[in-house]
């Protein structure tokens, strides 16, 4: 009887053994409404979550440490003081990625939307460059191409959602009227930096050396009579040689150094001091200005009428994302938040934040 029952476990544990062998972590951990999560997307959501904790991390906090990291407590908003456990703000922001994932998920399907195979190549190449650019810190945390390819594919349907809800064949198409109205209170500009350094030396321009660069640039922007890119271009390239010259540099024109385009509120906020900032938003079409764009640059620019080289079709996409892109997420993350949570605590459990390596 004592050597059928040693058998018995015997067989019973080479059973389990066997069974272990094919125990592995899910393909999936649910569902958020009716869409799939799958795990390498519920790691690559927790993954940015944790960096974006780490960003908030103070000076005497090691995220590198995830393990005490996670126990720490983080300043959310410096102003109001608001703070929160990392291990909390991981699993909040992971849990808002999926939601807002999943919302433009079905969105795009209840509108009818579909990938082109130009738009599906272009969002599997960004995923592959993606991996080969940080590869090993995606594959050391349970991150594949698979769930890159997910990720920016889903980034190319929220974008082509401004035109499924916006467009002029969309759910609420906004009227051509409504465009060029929000047209005329966007800065298009074309412009150039002057970095405030010496490029072969990479010595910093003192305060003199700083103010003689940018009274420079006042002077061009306040002469330029211009109307065009081109003029402007013309118009600003002797003094931009002068402005080298300050730092013991020579400039050397190409057209690659202009840009033309849009500058954003975000851009203006997060890049210009607030009296640079006003500065460029009091330009009026064909008016020029200089201003230091933050600490390593002055930025010569004019303000463009784009209507005078591109048509409303070729803007419509430009202006429909400054108009619309903050309703439209707030759209879909309410619809997010709506929706059924159906995923497996116990499979996120094996998948635990303390697990995330940062090299």
């Amino acid at each position: 009887m004592k050597k059928a029952f040693s058998a018995l476990a015997l067989v019973l544990a080479l059973c389990l053994a066997l069974a272990g062998c094919h125990i592995s972590t899910p393909d999936t951990v649910g569902t958020v409404g009716e869409t799939e999560i799958t795990s390498g997307l519920y790691l690559l959501a927790q993954f940015d979550a944790y960096q974006q904790a780490a960003q908030l991390a103070g000076t005497d906090q090691d995220y590198n440490d995830v393990k005490s990291f996670l126990k720490e407590t983080i300043t959310l908003d410096e102003e109001t003081g608001e703070t929160a456990l990392v291990s909390d703000y991981v699993a909040e922001k992971t849990m808002e990625t999926l939601r807002f994932y999943a919302a433009v998920e079905e969105r795009f399907e209840e509108l009818g939307g579909e990938l082109t195979e130009a738009q599906t190549a272009q969002a599997d190449a960004y995923a592959q460059q993606l991996l080969d650019n940080y590869g090993t810190i995606y594959t050391a945390n349970g991150i594949g191409l698979e769930s890159l390819k997910l990720y920016e594919r889903n980034l190319v349907k929220s974008a082509a959602l401004l035109d499924l809800v916006y467009g002029p064949e969309g759910e609420t198409p906004v009227s051509d009227a409504d465009l060029l109205a929000h047209l005329d209170e966007m800065l298009y500009t074309c412009y150039i930096s002057v970095p405030l350094y010496d490029s072969s030396t990479f010595a910093f321009a003192d305060e003199d050396q700083t103010a003689q660069m940018l009274t420079l640039a006042e002077e061009a922007a306040a002469g330029y009579t211009g109307s065009s890119a081109a003029d402007f271009q013309a118009a600003v390239t002797d003094t931009v040689s002068e402005m080298y010259a300050v730092l013991g540099g020579e400039y050397t024109p190409t057209a690659a150094d202009f840009a033309t385009g849009f500058l954003l509120d975000s851009d203006l906020e997060t890049s210009f001091t607030e009296e640079a900032a006003d500065t460029v938003r009091g330009l009026e079409v064909g008016q020029a200005a200089a201003v230091e764009y933050s600490s390593y640059a002055i930025l010569l620019l004019v303000r463009l009428d784009p209507l005078d080289t591109l048509t409303l079709d070729q803007l419509r996409g430009d202006i429909l994302s400054d108009l619309c892109s903050e309703t439209l997420q707030n759209d879909l993350t309410a619809q997010g938040e709506a929706l059924a949570d159906g995923l497996d605590a116990g499979v996120m459990a094996k998948l635990p934040a303390k697990k995330i390596t940062m090299g």
